[in-house]
């Protein structure tokens, strides 16, 4: 008989802690299905969960530029190019009345990495200040295909951490794999 009670009390307490919201027993996933039968789909790890440091400054004016240059960025995907919106990095929640060091003014892949001070800023910093993914293992929420990274025609392996220069040419190409 106390067995019984002692179960009782910790399933009533486990489910007062999940309802109050200190515990996840239950979490919110999603379910699709995969050639007929019921998968549980986690949540994707993104390299934009966490903001590379440079991603936290924020440009209040255009005083005192000590650097101020342009890479140019293409995404493919699945053979076709993805737009990179324009002011991705101004008036953020971060920086709301401010711009990111690294943000965009168009639509045309032209990034404007600024700052008070000269800095190796990696790519990460502009994914991480879109809030998208971008590593060796996909790019936004695709993952477990081929990525290719070029940077003025040449492969590059540097990925989320190459370090942007003035007039580069980066195409990031992903291509889906069948068992996608």
């Amino acid at each position: 008989m106390w067995g019984v009670f002692t179960i009782v009390c910790l399933v009533s307490l486990l489910g007062l802690m999940e309802y109050q919201g200190l515990i996840n027993l239950i979490a919110d996933e999603e379910v699709k299905e995969v050639e007929g039968q019921s998968e549980t789909a986690q949540p994707l790890a993104s390299t934009a969960d966490e903001m590379h440091p440079f991603g936290e400054y924020c440009l209040d004016s255009h005083n005192s530029i000590a650097m101020h240059i342009h890479p140019n960025l293409t995404i493919i995907i699945d053979g076709e190019q993805v737009e990179i919106p324009e002011n991705a990095g101004i008036y953020t929640e971060t920086c709301p009345n401010a711009m990111h060091m690294t943000h965009t003014h168009d639509n045309s892949g032209k990034l404007h990495v600024e700052n008070y001070t000269s800095e190796e800023v990696p790519l990460e910093v502009f994914f991480d200040v879109w809030g998208k993914h971008f590593d060796e293992t996909g790019i936004f929420d695709h993952r477990g295909g081929i990525v290719e990274m070029t940077v003025n025609g040449t492969i590059s392996q540097d990925y989320q951490n190459l370090i942007l220069e003035d007039k580069q040419n980066i195409v990031i190409v992903y291509t889906s794999t069948q068992g996608e």
